[in-house]
């Protein structure tokens, strides 16, 4: 983004938005996948949101993987989406990728 683009998005009468400290990265990585999954070659990548797996499927695809999509467990949220879990379960799902065979 250049700074042409960032003064048309910054709306005349707000300041800029100063943050103490960075918002912290919630660890999906630590989320536990599914040992079924895991054990087919499947390997968990992160929750997206079902409005933007057209996207992840065209990238997945196009760089080799198989992709699928599983229903979002409640073990995979962690205490700090405590209040979001509704909207979670339902628009969100876990996208797991393994290399197609002969890639």
């Amino acid at each position: 983004m250049n700074e042409f683009h960032r003064n048309v998005l910054q709306p005349e009468d707000e300041e800029l938005c100063v943050v103490d400290e960075p918002t912290p990265r919630l660890p999906e990585l630590d989320r536990p996948a599914d040992p079924n999954l895991v054990a087919q070659g499947w390997a968990r990548r992160f929750m997206a949101d079902g409005n933007r797996l057209t996207e992840y499927l065209e990238l997945y695809t196009s760089l080799g993987y198989e992709v699928r999509t599983e229903a979002v467990q409640p073990e995979e949220i962690g205490p700090e989406c405590g209040d979001c879990r509704v909207v979670i379960c339902r628009q969100f799902v876990t996208l797991y990728t393994r290399r197609r065979s002969g890639s």
